[in-house]
């Protein structure tokens, strides 16, 4: 969200032009075109005759919930807990793969998703890091994954 006076010091005006970007985290059953529109109708429902509103939808993709009962979901889970000594805890978190979605709806394929960051990891901000030991662990936890997942019977 930005306004008003951007540099150094404090400026007392009002500002003639504002801005914001909105990101938002779909659940199933929502349609990002439809959320999109939505969002668009909202804002020019509530915009004031004297200012304009310039909307602009950048991208959207479908949302995607990943069935942890699922077998493979079940070996990585295994396969975690071989390398980190205890089973994952499995939790609903917002993420960004669009692809996931897509294999899903349009192929009727499950993925499986593994996660070895940290939430102090700060993941796509100017300080994000990943410790060494984690990307260690993360490739032990895929070999064994991978092991576990291809004993299964097809």
């Amino acid at each position: 969200i930005w306004g008003g006076y951007q540099g150094k010091g404090a400026k007392t005006v009002l500002p003639a032009k504002a801005g914001a970007k909105i990101s938002m985290r779909l659940v199933p059953d929502q349609d990002p075109d439809d959320i999109v529109a939505k969002t668009r109708r909202y804002f020019e429902q509530h915009t004031p005759p004297t200012c304009k509103l310039r909307f602009t939808a950048l991208h959207g993709g479908h949302p995607v919930l990943v069935d942890t009962r699922h077998p493979a979901m079940q070996a990585a889970a295994e396969a975690m807990a071989r390398v980190f000594g205890r089973r994952p805890y499995f939790t609903r978190e917002g993420g960004s793969i669009p692809v996931v979605a897509d294999f899903k709806r349009l192929l009727g394929l499950d993925s499986v998703l593994m996660g070895f960051g940290l939430n102090s990891d700060a993941i796509h901000s100017p300080d994000e890091h990943f410790g060494l030991d984690r990307f260690r662990q993360g490739i032990e936890s895929i070999v064994h994954f991978l092991e576990r997942y291809g004993q299964q019977p097809s």
